[in-house]
């Protein structure tokens, strides 16, 4: 459990009611066919209202510790928005001033997931590119194995980000750090054995912008386990190769499934 220091969030939450809309609301249901409720906000009005209200509460004159809490207090929320709004927390005021302690609050990072707060993959995807990838960046090889192991999570989100927290960084190949293709390439193994589709969209995804800077290790990835792919991760995977290789691919599969047959 988080020991709760968090700053009042209701100020905040009556001003994301006062401007939602219910067209909006609507839209970002059907968009996530009603796995999380929406308030009815789009992202770059949370992200004023969460500025507004940082500087109207002076949020920056609280303790690291206290602007964490808050943050996963509103990730802890029911609402997307509300969600959005402590990640966006996350980034401006913690990560983006360097004071996020990675070692000890990765962990309080996993326990979102595994607890349910983020259990959909808008908010998993948000969290990776806004908060875990950014993170990474600034820690290198150290945090990233750390999330890294995440892909042995029996939560499928946390098994997602996994791969998905380098989506961003992966196409700088072996640049971000040494041995890093082959750490992600172990990773995508590890994930792509699940069948449920974000798991095989999240590890096509991370293998499609790694195979801008290693193309034939991500070749030989997908020949090796060409029969762990479902037809969507594999697309999302190839997305980036050139036709004929991508027409290949796919007929290597096919032979391969067949022999299993």
């Amino acid at each position: 459990m988080f020991p709760f220091i968090a700053m009042p969030i209701e100020h905040l939450q009556e001003e994301l009611i006062r401007l939602s809309d219910r067209k909006t609301k609507e839209w970002w249901e059907a968009y996530l066919k009603h796995s999380l409720n929406f308030r009815g906000l789009k992202l770059p009005q949370v992200r004023a209202i969460v500025r507004k209200w940082m500087e109207a509460e002076k949020f920056y004159s609280q303790l690291p510790s206290q602007q964490l809490d808050t943050a996963l207090a509103l990730i802890r929320e029911p609402w997307g928005e509300d969600k959005l709004a402590g990640i966006l927390v996350l980034q401006e005021a913690l990560i983006k001033h360097h004071l996020v302690n990675w070692e000890s609050d990765l962990p309080k990072f996993a326990t979102l997931f595994d607890a349910g707060y983020i259990n959909e993959w808008n908010t998993c995807d948000w969290f990776c590119v806004k908060v875990l990838n950014p993170l990474i960046k600034q820690h290198g090889k150290s945090c990233a194995n750390v999330v890294m192991q995440w892909c042995n999570a029996n939560n499928l989100w946390r098994k997602r980000a996994s791969v998905v927290s380098f989506v961003n960084i992966a196409k700088h190949g072996e640049s971000n750090f040494p041995n890093f293709t082959q750490m992600l390439l172990e990773t995508c193994a590890v994930v792509i054995q699940s069948p449920e589709r974000f798991a095989q969209t999240g590890t096509g995804w991370a293998l499609r912008e790694l195979g801008l800077a290693e193309q034939e290790a991500v070749i030989h990835f997908i020949k090796t386990y060409s029969t762990r792919f479902s037809s969507e991760g594999l697309r999302y995977a190839m997305e980036k190769f050139p036709l004929t290789l991508q027409t290949q691919l796919k007929q290597y599969r096919h032979l391969q499934l067949k022999q299993i047959k």
